[in-house]
């Protein structure tokens, strides 16, 4: 499939919002959202963060994500990444990744890309994989139901690319 990519718009969030189907997959991608989420909290945290990217197919919104420098930690995260339901397991997620590696070197001149991932979520952790992302750090967190956790850190040099 051929995407296309460009900078999000406030509107782009009234579609995006319903990405996440429940309550896990909103944790997923920012856990200090309630579900189900609002276009504007959304909003509000993308003007917060660099360079906000919607991925689309023809004109719908596919997947999204943005990179922040976190505080208390080196260089550029990818966050709130999240992929569209119908395009789930057809290359958006990876595409999307890819494009923000580029930017993320050519654009911003990072050298490496962190992210963070909850160890439950198998599909994204295979995803990262895929990439080239490897854990580097971990941490126990509390999950949506007050279940324990462990968010994994994981980090990909861009040198090879």
């Amino acid at each position: 499939m051929a995407y296309t990519h460009r900078p999000v718009e406030e509107e782009d969030f009234e579609s995006i919002r319903r990405f996440p189907q429940n309550a896990k997959e909103l944790f997923f991608m920012y856990p200090r959202w309630a579900y189900p989420v609002s276009a504007a909290e959304m909003w509000e945290v993308a003007r917060s963060r660099l360079l906000p990217t919607v991925l689309l197919d023809e004109e719908q919104a596919a997947a999204y994500c943005n990179l922040y420098p976190a505080e208390g930690e080196e260089g550029l995260w990818i966050g709130n990444v999240i992929v569209s339901p119908v395009h789930r397991g057809r290359g958006a997620g990876s595409a999307l990744l890819r494009i923000m590696m580029e930017k993320a070197k050519h654009e911003l001149g990072a050298d490496r890309l962190s992210l963070m991932c909850h160890s439950i979520n198998t599909a994204a952790l295979l995803l990262y994989h895929k990439l080239g992302f490897t854990p580097f750090d971990w941490a126990e967190k509390t999950g949506p139901e007050g279940e324990k956790l462990l968010l994994l850190k994981l980090r990909r040099s861009l040198e090879d690319m």
